[in-house]
């Protein structure tokens, strides 16, 4: 068995894994979402307040990433509308946390917005990943669709 054909097996292996690319997709999105929210907190700078370019953010990163954590990470088809409406669900609610973590962070305790709102997006993904799975692409039985992609070979 050549070396590459090895490693190769290796990473299908580690990408059949849903953890794994939640977190693959997930970090991706973050340092986006991260992107743009320092673009745009840079931007208006203390003229506004912390939410408005956390939020300005948030709905240009959760249109993007819907439709990877969808396709690439839960893998799942149908039910276009109600997946969306699920996700933005649970994504409001990390957001509100967000929100409140980071305005009493930034806006009354007056420490530095980029490093709080950092910290506060890494403490999100665990409950993050609970919500998508078990409510914004949860399948009943009935509704699977098995793909055998999904299955690591052994």
């Amino acid at each position: 068995m050549p070396v590459e054909h090895g490693a190769l097996s290796w990473w299908r292996r580690l990408l059949a894994d849903q953890r794994v690319r939640f977190l693959i997709v997930g970090g991706a999105n973050t340092v986006f979402s991260t992107a743009l929210f320092i673009g745009f907190d840079l931007w208006f700078g203390r003229m506004v307040y912390s939410f408005v370019p956390l939020v300005l953010a948030w709905v240009i990163s959760l249109v993007c990433v819907f439709f990877l954590h969808r396709g690439l990470v839960f893998r799942v088809h149908g039910h276009l509308l109600r997946d969306l409406g699920r996700f933005a669900v649970v994504n409001s609610g990390t957001l509100a946390i967000n929100i409140g973590a980071l305005f009493v962070v930034s806006d009354l305790l007056g420490w530095p917005r980029i490093p709080w709102q950092l910290g506060i997006t890494a403490a999100m993904v665990v409950a993050s990943f609970i919500g998508h799975k078990y409510f914004s692409f949860k399948r009943t039985s009935a509704e699977l669709d098995v793909d055998q992609s999904d299955i690591p070979a052994q």
